[in-house]
């Protein structure tokens, strides 16, 4: 268990995913957590477990080694601004955004304009999260900051790897790595959903296919993840028997260009994000 305080300043879905899993694994103490958000009732699961929460972001940049930053990016601005000015110089602060599609250099510059005096080093670093951090089985990426310390990337990874795979990545490829596996998560799901569609429509009870179906899929990535040389190609091809169920299956979903829809799913995530990056609320 880490001693560090870790701060959260947005406090949705993937604040959540983090912080809470973090203190149920208890990597983190609740004491040692303190969540601002604007809105009361996204603050109640947080109380609920022990940790500190707030309205003021300042408060939580006041008291906290370690912040992340979790509010839409759209937001950000305001959200730094309503912070005011840290004015102390002896605070040594690692902010960390997990903000889709804002560069490092916006993040900290931003951080330096708003929050902190030039006489402050702050040491960031980017993250592309996923949700699957809810339940310990995560992906991250991250990328550090000019001013970030071996230490800081240390503590990152303290942060990160309970709850996820985390890879150190260039920062031109974060928006795509966000396409990927951030959103790429989300996609996962109405596959899921058609899958037990389908059953049901075969008549297997809902319940029951859906489960089935996550097991298929959670079986697929495993075979996967344990052959670092194995080609999803090849494994395909292993269970389509000639003339058999398998590949008819097959058939049917290249009939509706599967392949072509999830590729332009990512490019699609992929330039959401950059767009998001240059958004000015102002």
């Amino acid at each position: 268990m880490t001693t560090k305080r870790l701060g959260f300043i947005g406090a949705g879905q993937m604040a959540k995913a983090i912080g809470i899993s973090l203190v149920k694994k208890e990597v983190l103490k609740p004491s040692q957590v303190i969540v601002s958000c604007p809105e009361e009732h996204l603050l109640v699961p947080w109380r609920d477990i022990g940790c500190a929460t707030t309205f003021d972001n300042g408060e939580v940049i006041e008291t906290s080694e370690n912040v992340i930053w979790a509010t839409k990016p759209q937001f950000f601005a305001r959200a730094a601004q309503q912070a005011g000015t840290i004015k102390n110089p002896q605070l040594k602060p690692f902010h960390i955004s997990i903000m889709a599609g804002i560069p490092l250099a916006t993040f900290t510059g931003t951080l330096l304009s708003t929050i902190f005096s030039s006489r402050n080093q702050v040491g960031t670093a980017r993250v592309m999260p996923n949700v699957g951090m809810k339940v310990g089985a995560g992906c991250a990426v991250y990328s550090m900051g000019e001013k970030a310390s071996e230490e800081h990337e240390k503590t990152l990874t303290q942060f990160l790897s309970p709850i996820s795979d985390c890879y150190k990545v260039p920062e031109s490829q974060i928006n795509a790595y966000c396409g990927l596996f951030a959103s790429g998560i989300g996609f996962m799901f109405p596959i899921l959903e058609a899958m037990s569609d389908g059953a049901v429509k075969m008549g297997i009870p809902r319940e029951l296919s859906l489960k089935i179906a996550a097991q298929t899929m959670k079986g697929a990535a495993e075979l996967i993840l344990n052959d670092d040389h194995i080609h999803p190609g090849t494994l395909k091809d292993s269970v389509c028997s000639p003339g058999g169920t398998t590949i008819a299956g097959i058939a049917e979903l290249e009939k509706f260009r599967i392949r072509h829809a999830f590729i332009s799913a990512i490019v699609a995530a992929t330039e959401k994000g950059e767009e998001l990056g240059k958004i000015d609320e102002n």
